[in-house]
């Protein structure tokens, strides 16, 4: 048992103590019974990814003008002009543990990044994320063309992978850390940046350019549980601060 918090034996249950699952097993004296009893923790521990225990969050798109594109669905269509274009994601997190799922489709592989910001942003029509000096508020996960970046305060940070129009992308906030945090997701895989002490009030964005682009949101999530487990790698980025 390598990892004994996928049996999820490593934690307790209220009133029972912190580690009544160790305790159990320390005491039980058939190979048989351990067997048993870190298979049934292993199926319960599982029940957190069941739709049932999902929240499903409905996403707002905010668009400033009717200028800057239309919705479909969960879908939302740029223009038939190049154009800045930064739509913010309502509802506003401030609890829990959220996770947002996009992809990208017809961007010509120009200009085109999602990420978070502090409540307070709002984002113009025309203009970049980080226009009107968001970028000390915002953290932009660009595609990148060789590397992934991470953008804050004017910085970009390599590290994370490349991501193209098709790709999943995914952002998780976690908001019950200290400090809070936000992961970042290529297909379903964690990426070795990740930033530290975010805001207690944040909302997720994107941005696209190239005209007709599009993205959709996949899924909008609140968590039981953190998806992030940590890669080979991992480096925290604070937020406020200049990256090296």
């Amino acid at each position: 048992m390598d990892h004994v918090s996928e049996y999820n034996v490593d934690e307790g249950l209220l009133g029972l103590g912190e580690f009544i699952f160790l305790e159990m097993l320390s005491e039980m004296k058939h190979p048989q019974d351990v067997r048993q009893i870190l298979a049934i923790c292993k199926k319960f521990h599982k029940l957190q990814e069941h739709p049932r225990f999902l929240i499903q969050i409905t996403p707002a798109f905010i668009i400033k003008e009717e200028s800057q594109g239309r919705l479909q669905g969960m879908q939302f269509i740029h223009s038939d002009q190049y154009a800045e274009t930064t739509i913010a994601i309502d509802p506003i997190i401030t609890e829990g543990i959220s996770r947002v799922e996009i992809v990208f489709q017809d961007t010509r592989g120009y200009c085109f990044s999602l990420g978070i910001a502090d409540a307070s942003c709002s984002f113009d029509a025309d203009n970049e994320p980080s226009d009107d000096g968001n970028d000390k508020n915002i953290v932009q996960y660009l595609h990148g063309l060789e590397y992934g970046e991470i953008n804050h305060i004017a910085r970009n940070t390599i590290g994370n992978e490349r991501y193209d129009d098709g790709q999943r992308i995914a952002i998780e906030v976690d908001m019950t850390t200290d400090p809070r945090r936000a992961t970042f997701f290529v297909d379903n895989v964690e990426q070795p940046n990740y930033v530290i002490g975010i805001p207690s009030e944040i909302r997720f964005w994107v941005y696209t350019w190239e005209k007709l682009s599009s993205f959709t949101i996949l899924k909008f999530e609140k968590l039981v549980q953190s998806t992030a487990k940590g890669v080979e790698g991992s480096k925290a980025l604070e937020w406020g601060k200049e990256w090296k």
